[in-house]
This record gives C-alpha cells, structure tokens and sequence, in this order.
C-alpha cells in the first residue's frame, strides 16, 4: 500500500498540471450526471421489500383500489358546516372540482349511491334540483329528516361531535376517490390539482385543509427545497472559517473548500448512475439523503486537514513542496486510506438493513467518502507542489502556519493534560471508562425505534395542522382502511358464506369504525345490500309518489311543516295578488326589512296559515300526477303494497319511471329472484347466486371486490400504526373458520409504518455488529501485517466502542430513538472513530519507529497528531451541527446525534486511546 500511495504522489507532484485537469474532466462528467439526480420524496419507499406493502401492491393490482384525497371544511370551535350558505358553498367547490379536466381525467366512475366526488353535504342535497332555489328553512328540513333516517350512513363524513338533535357540526369532509386504473402521474397531478383548487377556495368563518400523499409529499419537497441550500451553506461556511483560522492561508483554505464541493458533485453524479436510470442499484435520492452532502462535509475535512497539516510538518522541516507532498501521502495517507475503507465498510453495513432508502444512504454515503478521498488526494499534494515549487524559486521558504510550527512551539494545556493521563495515570482512566460504558448500556437497553411520515415535515406546514385536525375531529385518520384478502373460489359457497360471517363480526374488532351497529366495511356483500337497498328505497319512493297522486289531500296532511310557521317559508321575491297602491300603503307602514308577505302570515291564524299551505302542497300533488296514469290505475296502485311495484306492473299502468330508477327496479328484482330479501339472502348458501346476479347487473363494481381468485373486504379502521399489530391478529383469530376454504391476508398502511419500525429494530443489533466487526477485523489484518500486532488493531476501534456505546445511551437519556437517520448511528461511529484512531495509531508508530519509548512517542504524537485531531474534530461537529437548523425531525437528530459521536469519539482518541496505546507500548517492550 506505501508503494502505491508512493506512486500516486509522485504521479500528483510531477504532472501536478494533469492531475487538477484529470479532476476538472472528471468534476465536470460527474456534474453533468448530478444534474440528472431524481428527488422521491414519498414516504412508502421506506417499506421493506416483499413485506405488507406487496400486499397492498397485489390488492390494488387485482381490485383497483386507489388512493383518495381528503379536504377537512372546518368551521372552527361554535361553527357549523350544515348551515345553508355552507352547504351551498361546499357544493360549489364539488362542481369546480368537477369541472376541472385535470382532475377529471382521474376520477374513478360514479357508482349506486357513490359518486367520485363527495360532500358532507351531499346526503341533504341529492334531491334538491337546484341549490340556488334552496331556502335555509327547507335545508334546516332536509338536515333534520336526513339525520333522523340515515343518521349512521351520513356521520363518517361529519366530525364526531355532530349533534343529530339540532343538526350542528362542526366540519365536514369531501372525499375524491381517483380510478386505480389511470396512471399514477395523472393520479398525482389530479391530487396536486385539487390542493391547488382547495387553496382557491374561500368562504367567511371557513377553514380548508387537503390530506393526502401527494400533499404530503409537496410539503417534504418544499422542506428540502428551503433545508438544501440553508444547510449546505452554512456547513461550508463554517468549514471556511475554521479551516481559515487553522490554516491561516487562503490557497489551503480554497483547496479543501474546493475538494469538498467537488466531492459532493461527484457523490450526486455516482447516485444518478448508480440510480434507476442507469445501472439500477438503488433507488432515486430520498428525503434522508439530504443529510449526505453534509455527512461528506463534515467527513471529506478530515483529508484536507490530515494532508495539509502533515504537509506543512515537512515544509517547516525543511523539505521541499515535492518531497513534502510524497512524505504527507506515505504517511498520513496511508491512515487515510484504512480510515476510508473503514468508514466505507461501516456505512455499506446498512446492506443488511430491510428498508431500501437506508441501504441507499449507506451506499451513496460510502460512494462519497470515497470520491472524497480521491479528490482531495489529489488535489492537495498537487495544488500545494504547483503553489510552493513557484514560492519556492521566488525565495520564499517559511510556509509555516502555527499548526506548523506547533512542532517546535508552545504545546497547548489539553495536549499536555491527555500526556499526563496517559503516561502516569492510565489505568484510572481506563477504569472510569469503564464505567461510564456500563453506564451507557444500561441507558440504552431502554431505547425505543419510531418512524412516522410526519417527522419529516415541520410542524409549520398545512398538511401537518390538517392531520391534527382530522384526529381531534374525526378520530384519526379518516383515510384509514385495513384491507382482508380472502384467497379462495369466489363461487364457493362456504367461501363467501364465511367471509360475510367474518364481515359481520368484524365490529368486535378494536380499532374498526363503526357505522351505527355495523362495522364501516365495504366489500361485495355490501354491494349487493346496497343496490338492493338502492333499489327498495326508490320503490317506496315510487309508492309514495303514487299515494301522493291517489289522495292529495291525506299525503298533505303528512308533511311536517315547521313549528311555528313563519316568514321563513317566503322571501322577498313571492309576489301578492294586491293593488300597487294598497301595497306601497302597507309597506310605508311596515318596520324596515319586513316584507308585506311576512307581515301578513304573521297577523294570520296559525291554524288558518296551516291550512292555507297544506292545501298548496295538495296541488303541487296533482299537479304532479303523470297524465299518462287512469283513475281506475292509480286506484289499483296504491292499493298494492310496495313491495308488488315492479317494472311491469308500472309500465302498464303508464307510471314514468326514469332510467337510475329503472335500473334500480331492475337490480333489485335479479337480486329478489336470487333469493335476496330485506336484511341478506334465505340462506347463507345462496350468495353465490347473489353474486352472480349482481355481477350481470354490475360487473364493473363486482370486480372491486371479486375476481377469480377471491375477495376483497375493506374495512375503514383507526388503529394507527400503534394499534395495527393487535388489531390485525384480532381480525386473523375471526378468520380462522375461513381457513379450510380461502388463506387470509390483512394488510394496510398503519401496518406498513409498523413494520418498518420492526425492520428497523430487528436491524440495529446486526448494523452495528457488521460495522465493528468490519472495522475491527481490517485494523486487525493492517497491524498483523504491518507491527505483527492483533492488540494494536483492536486499539483503533476503541474511539468507535466507546462513542457509539455512550452515544446509544445519550440518546436514551436525551429521548431520542432510532428513526430513519439515527438508525445509521453505528456507520457514523465507524466514520468518525475509526478514523480518529488509525491516525493516532498511525503516527505513535512513526514515533516508535524512530527510536522513541513509548511515553516520548505518546507525546510526541498528541503534540503533532493532535492538534489535527482537534481541528478536523471542531469543522466535522460543526458541519454536523448545522443539520439542527433542519426543518425536518429525523435530520435534527441525527445532526444532534453526529455531533455527540464526534465529541465522544475525540475525548476516547485524547484520553482512552493514548492510555492503551502507552500501555501496549510498555508491555511490548517487556515482551521483546
């Protein structure tokens, strides 16, 4: 290895000019891949592969489900969303959604009491024919019949304080549901069109809020956007002024500056061409990956530091820029070189992880420190021979900045406090380290693993107050569904007979939503119910309508008209049958903003006003009154129950019925002649014939639920991601009867997050086993080869052990769990320790070689090495500091989590290690 690190020096100090061009070139290709580099943003690519997520995969795959987006219409504390200019601004933002071809280009088919797109608002105007006609008294009508008759099908879209008595609630949803069969593109720009239009959308005392996964998304996008540049900069700004102060030199200062930027091209360009659109070996670039430029920031320093320290070791000594250069990449670099494969070797551990954006991460993370390496082992030995070699004929030969000429110059007090330890008192500091690593991993038995989508969002964002409201009003996640897979023969009758068993005991089930004493399900028996249900309402309409028709007057005495009747039932628009003069005479009279026609219902009897108006709807009755339907007809009608009004029997008398309601009539007789009756099928067996006679009437709906391989129930649930693994094995302990004629599944999104938090969990002990294990074995093999010394080897992994042991139970005490970037905290140990270690092994070895004992080689090694140590040390915390000022949870912590490593990791290189390092030392001494 000193042979080939000669080489590559004499290569960079000899043609220095073609080295920094060969870097340029490649600077440059690498850029232009960067430019290519895709962001994704989603929080899905987190699930482990071939887990509940290809599940899911398969459900959408073969029944078309499809993602929904949620808009929250919030009145606020008092308000209420069923007041009637509510209710008719609500449906004007349904029509524009409808109207906007962006949105319909993905909207799924309106089915049997479904449409695309729906309201809160809905179920109270569905029979109204024009809204603008719409008085409040008839809505306050509508609300209260509706809630009366349908009160547990209408509440899942109203938030769970509805008061059913007097018609209040406080918000409303609107839900559109998108076609699984439109691309996901056009999915996602359907979604992002509908935020758009919602954020359009005012209305007084009305607050407006969008739930959905390209919301999410925007929102993360949005955060990077802000965190990438505010991050970067400030790291390499800080990076700037340390190294500034370090080196007191400008060209130094503008090298590692430039190594660094150039690094982080190279690492953006690697991503792109090891990335999907070309060599197919990780994903695109995600959200954690943000921490990465950073990550090399903080990392690629130490090489600048390193080199040019040592450098300028040699130039105060009197070398010239050549010799220096070869001298700094034979010693320092060969420390590079082990730390680089080291810290390599710990981040690809994250191979072993499930979860493919931190496999990414550790790929991407070690492609980086390897292209840092590369860059600025290069362009430092080359860029100083180029500066010096012309110094040096100008005359100019002291280059000595003062961590230079700290060689032969004051010895700061810490360095002389780290001798002191380690040459007479290194066994007392060996055993408080010991102690505080008991300590530690007694702490961190306690740690706990958390991943939650919005931990990556701040908690500024809509989509985050959104997802507050939507659990404080709702309940939880409205969007929720747990999907049951029943894989079996759909014709079956056992089969199907099972599952509606199980659909039917699914309310026991903690954690399902509840629609009046049934669970919130939707599946093929739900189906069938509906239409039948569809179509035994619009024959009891049609009966109503008949007896209407038969006796006015009786049907009018029906009607429930407010209590008191009042002005409310006219405006100003109702014209009086009066003389203009007798009017303008009334309405001199009248108090401001009473009209003549309200005055005059007032001043009536209420007995003689009830009369009067239920005489008026008697006419509306006959008026009403087909032309096409006799006497004698209409008579034998309304004698018949309703039950007996079927299509025939209607046609013949000449009863109009329009084409939904023939449709209806029609599915709801296939339905009865296959054996359905008010409540389910005559017996349990003859849901295949149910199944088959609706699959006629609506193949298309049948197939959401039913294919040739089986079923489908979805059933709408709150569990979260905490309650996901009990009720999963609640809803597996009702299947167990299905077990000799179907396999069930049970899949959702809550189970999906839970399962990333297992993965990760499940992973932790094995990162960190494979990282110091790597570690430990690759100094182990260099110093057997090099010093024929196994303790040695194990003395360099020591920064590691002791930082990640007492940064693990820090991060109990501190309340931070392992998430999607602290999950890494075993590479960043290695990345930072190990470094640390070889370099100070590395030069206690040079000294040892040079004929010192081992306390004047400790010493001397904490007198040169150390001060590097220190100053790579303070520019690696601070790049990982600035990651604190993320808007983002996860990378807060793991800047807090970094910059903890660094520190533990520089006080075991200042105080353990040299203990270890003396007492190796002395025991070799005794042995040889």
């Amino acid at each position: 290895m000193i042979r080939m690190l000669d080489a590559l020096a004499r290569l960079a100090t000899r043609v220095p000019s073609l080295t920094l061009l060969v870097l340029f070139i490649a600077t440059v290709g690498f850029g232009a891949l960067a430019t290519q580099l895709e962001v994704d943003t989603g929080v899905e690519g987190f699930a482990p592969e071939g887990g509940i997520v290809e599940t899911l995969d398969e459900v959408g795959d073969r029944f078309g489900t499809a993602s929904a987006v949620q808009v929250l219409v919030d009145a606020g504390p008092g308000g209420d969303v069923l007041r009637h200019d509510v209710v008719l601004a609500v449906e004007r933002l349904r029509a524009t959604l409808e109207a906007d071809p962006v949105v319909t280009a993905a909207l799924r088919e309106d089915r049997t009491g479904q449409p695309a797109i729906i309201t809160f608002a809905f179920p109270f105007t569905a029979a109204v024919d024009d809204l603008d006609d719409l008085e409040p008294f008839e809505l306050e009508l509508i609300v209260d019949a509706v809630l009366d008759e349908a009160y547990d099908d209408i509440a899942p879209l109203l938030s769970s304080e509805l008061d059913p008595s007097v018609g209040r609630a406080r918000s409303g949803l609107v839900q559109v549901s998108f076609d699984a069969e439109v691309d996901d593109e056009t999915r996602r720009a359907a979604a992002a069109r509908v935020g758009d239009l919602v954020a359009e959308f005012s209305h007084p005392g009305l607050r407006t809020g969008v739930m959905s996964l390209v919301e999410i998304e925007r929102a993360i996008e949005a955060s990077l956007a802000r965190d990438m540049p505010v991050l970067m900069g400030t790291s390499l700004l800080l990076v700037l002024l340390v190294l500034g102060l370090l080196f007191r030199s400008v060209a130094d200062v503008v090298v590692g500056f430039v190594g660094l930027t150039a690094s982080i091209v190279w690492m953006a360009g690697l991503g792109t061409l090891l990335g999907p659109r070309y060599l197919g070996m990780i994903g695109d670039f995600s959200q954690i990956g943000i921490a990465i430029p950073v990550l090399l920031v903080g990392l690629g320093v130490d090489y600048s530091v390193h080199l040019t320290t040592r450098y300028r070791e040699q130039r105060a000594l009197g070398d010239d820029a050549r010799l220096s250069a070869r001298v700094a990449m034979t010693t320092v670099g060969f420390a590079l070189v082990l730390a680089t494969v080291a810290s390599v070797a710990g981040f690809l551990a994250n191979l072993a992880t499930p979860l493919p954006p931190i496999r990414d991460f550790g790929i991407l993370a070690a492609a980086g420190i390897v292209a840092a390496f590369i860059v600025l082992g290069g362009l430092v030995p080359a860029t100083r021979t180029l500066i010096d070699q012309r110094l040096d004929r100008r005359g100019h030969t002291d280059d000595r900045s003062p961590a230079a000429r700290r060689v032969e110059g004051h010895t700061p007090r810490w360095v002389r406090a780290a001798i002191t330890v380690a040459t007479r008192h290194p066994w007392p500091a060996l055993g408080t380290t010991a102690v505080l690593l008991g300590a530690g991993i007694v702490a961190a038995t306690g740690l706990s693993t958390e991943f939650d989508e919005r931990d990556f969002l701040p908690t500024n964002e809509p989509v985050i107050a959104t997802i507050d409201r939507l659990e404080q009003q709702f309940g939880g996640d409205v969007g929720e569904r747990t999907y049951v897979l029943v894989d079996g023969d759909p014709r079956d009758p056992a089969l199907l007979a099972g599952t509606a068993e199980l659909e039917t005991r699914l309310r026991e089930v903690d954690g399902v939503r509840l629609v009046g004493d049934r669970a919130d399900v939707m599946s093929i028996f739900f189906l069938v119910d509906m239409h039948a249900s569809q179509g035994e309402r619009t024959r009891e309409r049609i009966a109503s309508d008949i007896a209407a028709w038969h006796d006015p007057e009786a049907a009018a005495d029906d009607v429930d008209l407010p209590d008191p009747i009042d002005d409310r039932m006219v405006d100003d628009s109702d014209e009086l049958d009066l003389p203009d003069d007798l009017t303008g005479h009334l309405d001199d009279r009248l108090a401001a903003g009473t009209s003549t026609i309200g005055a005059l219902i007032s001043s009536m009897d209420p007995d003689e006003l009830e009369d009067l108006i239920r005489e008026a709807i008697a006419d509306s009755y006959r008026d009403d009154r087909p032309s096409t339907v006799s006497d004698a007809d209409l008579a034998m009608l309304a004698a018949l129950p309703a039950s007996a009004l079927d299509l025939a029997t209607l046609d013949r008398a000449g009863v109009p019925v329009d084409d939904d309601d023939r449709d209806a009539l029609e599915t709801l007789a296939a339905l009865e002649a296959a054996g359905w009756h008010t409540g389910g099928p005559d017996d349990p067996s003859g849901w295949p014939a149910l199944v088959a006679a609706l699959d006629a009437r609506a193949s298309d709906e049948v197939a959401s639920f039913v294919d040739t391989g089986g079923l489908l129930v979805s059933v709408a649930t709150f569990g979260g991601q905490d309650g996901a693994a009990a009720l999963v094995a609640d809803v597996h302990r009702l299947a167990e009867p299905l077990a000799e004629h179907a396999d069930v599944r049970v899949a959702s999104d809550p189970q999906v997050s839970a399962e990333i938090i297992a993965s990760m969990s499940s992973a932790q002990l094995q990162a960190i086993l494979i990282s110091l294990v790597a570690a430990a074995v690759l100094l182990v093999l260099a110093s057997w080869f090099t010093a024929h010394s196994v303790g040695l080897g194990l003395i360099g992994i020591v920064p590691s052990v002791v930082a990640l042991v007492l940064v693990l139970g820090s991060m109990r005490l501190a309340g931070i769990a392992f998430n999607a970037l602290t999950a890494t905290v075993a590479s960043i140990s290695v990345g930072i320790g190990v470094p640390y270690g070889i370099h100070l092994i590395n030069r206690f070895r040079e000294s040892r070689a040079r004929g010192l004992g081992a306390d004047l080689a400790i010493e001397d090694t904490m007198r040169n090495t150390g001060p590097a140590l220190v100053g790579s040390a303070v520019t690696t915390g601070l790049a990982f500091v600035v990651l604190t000022l993320s808007e983002s949870t996860p990378i807060v912590q793991f800047g807090q989590v970094s910059f903890l490593m660094i520190g533990y990791a520089l006080l075991a290189c200042v105080f353990v290690q040299p203990a270890l390092l003396v007492l190796w030392a002395r025991r070799r001494n005794v042995v040889g």
